[in-house]
């Protein structure tokens, strides 16, 4: 009997052993200061727009509990890059594959997070209060964990940590986010929503940015300079454009995709001349139906799944467009209305207009690229009205431009549509088959086909190209 209460004894103490030892455990992996899985927003300037997005791009198991991890790079305008690199001015430079606050990767070891940049940095992750270690070797300095305690974190309750660094600085972990802030050498990184968790202040859904209702409008003015080649004439640049109106008329929705019934009207092309490109982007402009699917989004508009400091291709969007070295850097904002913009970051200026573009093509020092001077390019979008601006201008003679120059969404205008004069751009004719009348018309045309059958089709909901081809099959 004895024998049998000592050897319950025994079972009992190990088996809260166990207990211990796994809660241990699991209190050590719950501060994870980098998911796999999730996606960091942080702001940089106190406020709700997102200047930095961290997340693990490539995982190196180096042992049992021992881990690489390879965060996403960016990159950023090398202000102190001289001219004589081969660039257009002091400062004019992009320097690429840069890394953001929290280095070019973290090493991982137990509790040891080693984040490895321009200096390598240590946090550990299970420090209790008064413990210290050498957070920055190369300049001596030491972090402590001054204090633990419950919040509640994205509506969640959470437990926070704050670390305290010896130059005055201060780390404040979350026990379920990783790090919730970040002070190093006079800059701050305070996160703001967590990809992947769903929590905080995110990026938009690519379709958020084309999401509209019946009833509103949207009008595109869309030009381009192309070499004109009239037959006996020398080639010369001529600039053609149009406008482009869509009123929407219907949705319907799935998980991935936004279908919309759309009425048009299309000012008629202002160029006769032979030889002339179709100014059209890549992406379909609406006609009588608009779909937007989220994996055709990613493809024809990149720049809404991208994350500040990205640099971003430019041939998506028209397929002869600037040469291929052209590349710009994706840029984040938040309009006075709260509703998000992706655009390309202003480098400069060329031919007189804000200039994005930077020289891919041509590395004057590793890393490093000169601003372009001879080609202009701006993108634009705003969330809930889409394509604001995309234009991409070479010296000579090519020239394409997409700009939204009339919004009205949701009953309010956003831009005041512009006074089109909507003319038909059909002679007016009688022959055997058809006659077209009136031409100059405000608002219909009427078509006579043979048998003298009379077709009238309003001027400002449907395409020309479909209102004169209904004629003729009549």
């Amino acid at each position: 009997m004895p024998y049998l209460v000592l050897k319950e004894a025994v079972m009992r103490k190990a088996f809260l052993l166990v207990l211990v030892l796994q809660y241990g455990l699991l209190s050590a992996q719950n501060w994870v200061l980098l998911n796999p899985d999730y996606k960091y927003n942080y702001s940089d300037d106190g406020t709700d727009t997102i200047s930095n997005q961290i997340f693990v791009t490539h995982i190196d198991t180096l042992g049992v509990d021992s881990f690489r991890y390879e965060m996403n790079r960016i990159a950023v305008v090398c202000d102190t890059c001289p001219a004589s690199l081969g660039g257009p001015c002091d400062g004019c430079f992009v320097r690429v594959d840069q890394p953001q606050f929290l280095g070019y990767d973290c090493t991982r070891s137990g509790s040891n997070w080693h984040f490895n940049g321009p200096d390598t940095l240590l946090i550990n992750n299970s420090g209790s209060i008064g413990s210290t270690w050498v957070f920055d070797a190369s300049t001596g300095i030491t972090a402590s964990v001054d204090a633990e305690w419950s919040a509640t974190l994205f509506n969640v309750t959470d437990t926070l940590r704050r670390i305290l660094l010896s130059n005055g600085d201060t780390l404040l972990l979350s026990r379920s986010y990783g790090i919730l802030r970040f002070e190093n050498g006079g800059e701050h990184y305070d996160l703001l929503g967590v990809e992947g968790a769903n929590v905080g202040r995110l990026f938009p859904d690519p379709l958020a940015y084309f999401d509209y209702q019946p009833g509103d409008q949207l009008t595109y003015h869309v030009s381009s300079i192309w070499l004109a080649d009239p037959p006996g004439w020398f080639t010369f640049p001529f600039q053609v454009s149009r406008y482009w109106q869509v009123v929407i008329n219907g949705r319907t929705e799935t998980a991935d995709t936004i279908d919309y019934t759309t009425s048009v009207a299309l000012t008629n092309y202002n160029s006769p001349y032979p030889g002339l490109m179709d100014e059209q982007p890549n992406w379909p402009m609406p006609l009588t139906h608009w779909s937007f699917n989220r994996t055709d989004v990613h493809s024809q508009h990149p720049i809404l799944s991208a994350y500040p400091g990205q640099v971003m291709d430019t041939s998506i969007c028209w397929p002869e467009g600037p040469p291929n070295g052209t590349r710009y850097l994706a840029h984040y904002g938040i309009a006075a209305d709260g509703h998000a913009r992706m655009f390309s970051q202003a480098l400069g200026q060329s031919f007189g207009v804000p200039n994005s573009g930077f020289d891919a093509s041509q590395e004057v020092a590793p890393g490093v690229f000169p601003f372009a001077t001879q080609i202009a390019i701006n993108v634009w979008y705003e969330e809930g009205v889409g394509i604001r601006n995309v234009q991409f201008r070479t010296p000579y003679p090519f020239d394409v431009r997409v700009e939204l120059v009339g919004a009205i969404i949701g009953g309010d205008t956003i831009i005041p549509p512009p006074v089109i004069n909507w003319t038909t751009s059909i002679t007016e004719s009688s022959i055997s088959m058809f006659s077209v009348f009136p031409n100059p018309t405000a608002d219909q045309i009427t078509v006579i086909g043979s048998g003298r059958k009379h077709h009238s089709y309003p001027e400002h909901r449907r395409p020309l190209d479909t209102k004169y081809q209904a004629g003729l099959e009549e």
